[in-house]
């Protein structure tokens, strides 16, 4: 017998969106690390989300205290589970380290980041 379904799937998933408020910035030479541990099980990492550097020297979502050189995900980044359960560490590539940036489009911006961030980049 043969198998005559046509239903219509599909996958969900959430647009780009433009962060950067200029055409001058700058990426990290060679990406960053994510801690896979530190983020939501098989989450999504939205495009603009606010990152730190942890001691183990991966990044994790942006906290006000124990994180150092902030930067900005430029790209969303989807987990994938690994065969134990957990999230795998994942490099990410376009991470800005310098240039303007529309702030009612970061996720977890807060005065402590912008704080760190200092003059490299600029929050419009």
């Amino acid at each position: 017998m043969q198998n005559n379904d046509v239903t219509i799937r599909r996958k969900s998933y959430v647009a780009a969106k433009e962060i950067k408020a200029s055409a001058h910035y700058a990426y990290v030479v060679n990406g960053i690390t994510l801690d896979g541990s530190k983020f939501d099980v098989g989450g999504y990492v939205e495009e603009g989300t606010c990152l730190g550097k942890n001691e183990a020297g991966k990044y994790e979502p942006w906290k006000d205290a124990g994180l150092t050189d902030p930067v900005i995900l430029d790209e969303s980044i989807k987990f994938t589970v690994d065969d134990k359960g957990t999230n795998p560490d994942v490099t990410a590539g376009q991470v800005l380290v310098h240039g303007s940036v529309y702030e009612s489009m970061l996720v977890g911006v807060t005065a402590a980041f912008k704080t760190a961030v200092g003059a490299a980049i600029r929050f419009v």
